[in-house]
């Protein structure tokens, strides 16, 4: 009996952390640009409106958190907080929500401190723009839309993406798998330091390259360059080739890391 008290405390503990959330229509909105120093999880689903959840991290000793939560809330009554980057107009959920004309922004006016991460619910064909800041970190699924995303020490995980995709981070790892790649505009992923592995389908059409101090691995079959029609051995550390025939331009660069090119 006292297994399943436990457990049902546990439970209630993680749907109590889970709860908090916030709604905004997209009705005539096109992109969402976001800005956020957390973990940011961004989830591709059937709604046209935005659907912000603040994760909490689970405490140990609820009762403690509860009560510790209550002295805070009571502290703040009749206050107004207020932060330098705006106005918190999410019904307290501490973001700063601003649209002009098609753009919607969304800014977190909280510190990565203040936070464990969020999650958003988009609609999966929505245009959308992240920025985590220094420490903050990206991880998306099943979108069609446009994708621009850039971190700095936090790592990019993408998955059934279709592109466009733009990914820039300066430390963190980029991890890209497509469900299919479209064509109508390129396609740019970097990273300074660590590696990047994409993964695309195998008739995929594009013109491909590929930049690196470090080392390609791919299982496609694509001819290494040449000039005047001997390979170019040493001395070039871009790879350029075309997929299929060629297609929408693909440009992988990672100054120091290897690069995982995979075949779906």
């Amino acid at each position: 009996m006292k297994k399943i008290s436990i457990l049902l405390l546990f439970i209630t503990s993680i749907l109590s952390a889970q709860k908090k959330e916030f709604k905004y229509s997209l009705s005539g909105i096109e992109k969402v640009v976001l800005a956020s120093g957390t973990k940011i999880v961004l989830t591709a689903g059937n709604t046209s409106e935005l659907v912000l959840t603040d994760n909490k991290k689970v405490r140990k000793n609820h009762s403690a958190h509860e009560n510790h939560q209550k002295e805070k809330a009571d502290k703040r009554k009749g206050l107004t907080a207020v932060y330098p980057n705006g106005r918190d107009n999410s019904n307290g959920f501490g973001f700063s929500i601003t649209k002009e004309d098609a753009i919607l922004y969304v800014t977190d006016l909280k510190s990565m401190y203040q936070r464990s991460g969020i999650n958003l619910t988009l609609p999966k064909s929505i245009n959308i723009s992240v920025n985590a800041g220094s420490l903050g970190s990206v991880s998306l699924e099943g979108f069609t839309g446009e994708v621009e995303v850039a971190t700095n020490t936090g790592k990019i995980e993408m998955k059934n993406v279709t592109g466009p995709i733009t990914a820039n981070t300066s430390v963190g790892e980029i991890n890209v798998d497509f469900d299919k790649v479209s064509q109508t505009s390129p396609i740019t992923i970097s990273s300074s330091v660590s590696e990047i592995d994409v993964a695309i389908p195998a008739n995929t059409k594009a013109d491909l390259e590929l930049r690196t101090q470090g080392t390609v691995y791919t299982n496609f079959d694509f001819d290494t360059p040449k000039k005047k029609g001997l390979p170019n051995v040493s001395g070039n550390k871009s790879i350029n080739s075309k997929l299929n025939n060629g297609g929408v331009k693909i440009y992988i660069k990672s100054s120091m890391g290897n690069i995982y090119l995979r075949k779906k």
